[in-house]
């Protein structure tokens, strides 16, 4: 005889309860986890490196505002100088720094809120800042800065609220695509067709309502549909592909790091400089940050560069690209 005592059965109330006890656990652990990641770097957001321009007619005047700031906010922005204001415009045009600091006769502050409304509006108590602690120091005349936006947002959208409400939709858009392809689509040609097919038709109605309509983008119309349809194929593809390869494990796996993940750290609300070390600069190697960053550098900052977002975004739809056809080899044809 077997000395090993069998287990009492479980009791009807257990069995009623475990199931409802362990999706209760389940969800309170996924919404803490989503909550945090979303939640974590807004509430963190703070300044580091910013890079900022500064010229000044005193060779010493710009010395002693570095040292000023540093000693205020150790690390927060990295005052980069340049000869006169038409060569800091430039650096802005090319999106080399955020803003500028004129120090003249006639102080500036220059922004841009094209590349950041959030970051606009910090340069623009900076300076309100510097110009309090400048007059305190001077004693009598009163110096304020005259803030000039060198790349502002549309008439239609002076706040920039289209394009943050709109990166939602960007990436949803190549997840649905790549969630239906991946239930209802078995041919390797099929899911290449979706992705292309869905992503341009998409893309065309989305830019015309952000361009045409809400004027949040003020780009060329047909460059910005390219840029989403890329980014709707890519995110579509990937999602396919993962899937087909490692089922739902790897279909969640792809949507959790491009929404989950990707969405909170884009850049879309704040640029990348604010968020916890590291995570901003993350984000822009993730299809949604890419995407965003190209359409404002094509709508504001036709002088930028957009070779790191378009080679991002490149890498995306080949990684796609790749997984579905591994996903391919793997299976046996059907006829």
């Amino acid at each position: 005889m077997s000395d090993v005592k069998e287990l009492p059965a479980a009791t009807p109330a257990v069995k009623f309860m475990a199931p409802v006890i362990q999706i209760s656990v389940m969800v309170t652990v996924i919404v803490s986890v989503i909550l945090t990641i979303f939640a974590w770097p807004v509430a963190t957001a703070t300044p580091k490196n910013v890079p900022i321009g500064v010229t000044a007619v005193q060779p010493g005047l710009v010395q002693g505002v570095k040292a000023q700031f540093e000693q205020q906010q150790p690390g927060a922005f990295n005052f980069i100088e340049y000869k006169d204001v038409a060569a800091a415009k430039t650096a802005i045009a090319k999106r080399e720094i955020y803003g500028a600091l004129v120090l003249t006769q006639t102080p500036q502050m220059l922004v841009a809120s094209g590349a950041s409304p959030a970051m606009a509006q910090l340069l623009t108590s900076v300076s309100v800042q510097l110009g309090a602690q400048l007059t305190a120091a001077n004693g009598i005349q009163v110096i304020n800065f005259a803030v000039e936006d060198v790349a502002p947002l549309g008439t239609k959208d002076q706040r920039g609220l289209g394009l943050n409400a709109g990166s939602l939709p960007l990436i949803i858009a190549g997840i649905v695509v790549g969630l239906l392809g991946s239930m209802r689509l078995r041919k390797t040609g099929q899911r290449f067709a979706v992705a292309g097919i869905a992503g341009t038709l998409a893309a065309f109605a989305m830019v015309a309502i952000l361009n045409l309509w809400l004027g949040s983008l003020l780009g060329n119309y047909f460059l910005e549909v390219l840029v989403v349809a890329v980014g709707i194929a890519a995110v579509a593809l990937c999602v396919m592909g993962a899937a087909a390869l490692a089922g739902r494990a790897g279909m969640l796996s792809v949507i959790g790091l491009f929404f989950i993940i990707g969405n909170p750290i884009s850049g879309v609300g704040l640029p990348q400089e604010l968020y916890p070390t590291g995570l901003g600069v993350f984000g822009q190697y993730l299809p949604l940050g890419a995407e965003v960053n190209l359409l404002r550098r094509i709508s504001y900052f036709p002088e930028a560069s957009t070779v790191t977002q378009w080679a991002v975004m490149g890498a995306w739809l080949a990684v796609g690209v790749l997984l579905v056809m591994l996903a391919s080899m793997r299976k046996p044809k059907t006829a």
